[in-house]
């Protein structure tokens, strides 16, 4: 009786297949009656449907269940549905896009290709796939359990590819021959929450998702997100942990529609890991997103993604800091001996971000492993380091070494003064750097970084979101400016900003370290 209720409430959700379905009059013979019609997935293309890893079944499968009108075996439409209220409810923001993944998953589809598919439309797929074997070679149920099981952790593996200190699938063996050009789309700060202090984040995740449209029409050879994918802090006196990892949750839902040939390469930035990060909050990090540093290659390019927060402040975290200078050097001493074509250091925080000896402020490193770390790189041939964290553009030089903070994806600062102003103070001082208003998320300000390298060395460009060339090699043949920067407006005294960045008030003993 009691799963005939819970069958009852799930009948009564607004479904396609069952909208006359009344819950007092429910029976085991109602769910007999279930036929399978994934009517809005009837009209894509063969193009649509592809052999990924996770696929088992094709189109010419589905278009015959839905034409011969197979009804749906109960229990297995219960299993499936219970299945999901025990393991997957209360895990994700939208339950529907737990829905949208498997089905997209079992056809090797896109998952913005599957936003119409109902909850039961998805547990009648799954429940034919599961009677016609095509989940395993087991029983129903346990090849439905199994395939299940392997979906869940497919859900969130694409975000955990770094481990061990490399990324799965752009190792040297398999990407250290250099193939000719290519290009990647950089994205930075898409920092859910920053606009209106946590309280949602409606504005970055359009700005996040419309970026995710343009990146699936360019096909870039990977896509990197530079840090800061949450604004609320996971540990610390602001932090706000049920915020945070709602935000790290609707972050994963759109980043899910980048398509699947594309690889997600994800940096560490503060608001991920705190700006005082301990060794939980390293895990809580590694749980969701991977390794915080790591190295990979993509078509005879090498890159280096590392720890930023460490040269911020270590303090509770010496010995992580010290792990991770070993695994530097070393990377580079072996990086001296491959001589890959390009070499490439990623980070949140830039190490500089006018001038190599400018002092430390909030958005630059400790001037000792700043030093050291730089002369390390431009010792071993890097001559790209790509970053974020300071929500705004900003290009400096030291010789032939290149250090490029990307703007934000997601909420822009209204910076009116020079970045080496800006980001070496301790605490700006927001009545003369920052106009009116003091944020900007539209498409108008919000945008993304491509980047391209050739035999010669590496382009790059920032485009907005409103002004995005058609493919990768229209972007550097545009006449246009996409510098991007917000346009100066009236200035303002903000102590919004301030919170926004994380930043002490002058009353505030503790040396800020901000966004």
């Amino acid at each position: 009786m009691q799963c005939l209720a819970k069958a009852a409430s799930w009948l009564c959700e607004k479904d396609a297949a069952v909208q006359d379905a009344a819950a007092p009059q429910l029976t085991g013979a109602t769910l007999l009656d279930r036929q399978l019609k994934l009517l809005n997935l009837t009209n894509l293309s063969a193009e649509d449907f592809s052999r990924k890893e996770g696929v088992v079944a094709d189109q010419k499968w589905l278009e015959l269940a839905i034409s011969s009108q197979r009804k749906v075996e109960p229990s297995l439409w219960m299993l499936y549905r219970e299945w999901v209220d025990d393991v997957i409810d209360g895990q994700v923001e939208h339950v529907d896009a737990w829905h949208h993944f498997v089905v997209a998953r079992a056809f090797g589809l896109n998952p913005s290709l599957t936003k119409g598919v109902k909850p039961g439309e998805a547990a009648d797929l799954l429940a034919l796939l599961a009677e016609d074997r095509k989940l395993g070679d087991s029983t129903a149920n346990e090849s439905l359990e199994s395939w299940l099981e392997e979906s869940r952790e497919a859900f969130d593996f694409r975000f955990r590819k770094a481990h061990h200190r490399c990324f799965d699938g752009l190792s040297f063996a398999e990407e250290g021959d250099w193939q000719g050009s290519f290009s990647f789309v950089q994205i930075a700060d898409p920092q859910l929450g920053m606009l209106h202090g946590d309280r949602s984040w409606e504005e970055e995740r359009a700005m996040l998702s419309l970026a995710v449209q343009h990146i699936n029409k360019l096909k870039p050879r990977f896509l990197l997100v530079s840090g800061d994918m949450s604004n609320a802090w996971p540990v610390g006196p602001q932090a706000d942990a049920k915020a945070a990892a709602k935000q790290v949750n609707a972050v994963k839902e759109v980043l899910r529609e980048v398509d699947s040939s594309i690889p997600i390469v994800l940096v560490a930035g503060n608001h991920d890991i705190g700006q005082v990060p301990s060794p939980n909050e390293l895990d809580l990090y590694s749980s969701r997103w991977g390794d915080d540093y790591f190295s990979f290659w993509v078509g005879g390019v090498y890159f280096m993604v590392i720890n930023s927060q460490f040269y911020m402040d270590s303090s509770k975290t010496p010995n992580q800091r010290k792990d991770q200078d070993t695994w530097i050097e070393a990377q580079f001493e072996a990086l001296k001996k491959r001589k890959p074509k390009h070499a490439v250091v990623l980070s949140h925080v830039p190490p500089f971000i006018e001038e190599p000896d400018e002092p430390q402020g909030w958005a630059n490193w400790e001037t000792e492993p700043r030093a050291r770390i730089v002369k390390l790189a431009k010792d071993a041939g890097v001559r790209l380091w790509l970053c974020g964290h300071y929500h705004g553009n900003a290009d400096a030089c030291l010789d032939d070494l290149e250090v490029v903070t990307c703007a934000s994806v997601g909420s822009n600062i209204n910076w009116i003064e020079e970045p080496g102003v800006v980001a070496t103070s301790t605490r700006p001082n927001f009545e003369k750097c920052v106009g009116e208003p003091p944020f900007f998320a539209d498409a108008q300000h919000s945008g993304l970084r491509i980047v391209r390298f050739d035999d010669e060395g590496s382009r790059h460009d920032w485009f907005l979101l409103a002004d995005m060339p058609p493919t990768l090699d229209d972007a550097f043949r545009q006449d246009g400016n996409f510098n991007g920067s917000p346009r100066r407006r009236r200035r303002r005294t903000s102590d919004v900003v301030k919170q926004r960045l994380g930043l002490p008030g002058p009353e505030e003993s503790s040396p800020p370290r901000s966004l």
